[in-house]
């Protein structure tokens, strides 16, 4: 038996789209695309990559050792610029923003709930009292109800953002 010549293919000059070059780099889809937005790999116009470009600039990016080294301390800043965030929200010097918000839109929606019960709370309590008592009345009512909102609870976001984590 004779054996047919194999026919070989132009892998360097081979077109292949976004997903099938990030799969022959062994890179995730957003890590591929974080190398052409940063320079690192061609950007395709027609939404095709010609191989060859591809290996060829991801493997210069990767035998760089300028690169790596920049890369590496990047990295290592972010590490640590993230385990300082870390650290300020365990001392509660820093809240996360869903848990702040979630605390706020509590106490405004309660304030709300409260003055809106102003009327009918003392309405039995003004009856046949003289304006200036009226006025006192109410202002407390409002002062009481606004308490809430001039109250900072540090525990209360920190509560809140372990139980939006989980």
């Amino acid at each position: 038996m004779s054996n047919p010549k194999r026919e070989t293919r132009d892998l360097r000059n081979m077109r292949v789209n976004f997903d099938e070059a990030a799969k022959f780099l062994k890179l995730s889809k957003s890590n591929f695309y974080r190398l052409i937005e940063s320079g690192v790999l061609p950007k395709s116009e027609d939404s095709e990559y010609v191989l060859g470009e591809v290996v060829d600039a991801y493997y210069q990016r990767r035998s760089n050792p300028e690169d790596l080294k920049a890369e590496q301390t990047r990295l290592t800043a972010v590490q640590a610029d993230l385990k300082e965030l870390e650290l300020a929200e365990l001392r509660g010097e820093l809240h996360r923003g869903e848990a702040v918000l979630k605390v706020w839109t509590e106490n405004v929606s309660n304030t709300r709930s409260r003055l809106l019960a102003i009327p009918a709370k003392i309405s039995p309590k003004v009856l046949g009292k003289d304006l200036q008592t009226i006025q006192l009345i109410i202002k407390e009512e409002i002062y009481e109800a606004l308490k809430e909102l001039a109250e900072y609870d540090s525990g209360r976001i920190t509560r809140t953002a372990i139980a939006l984590k989980s």
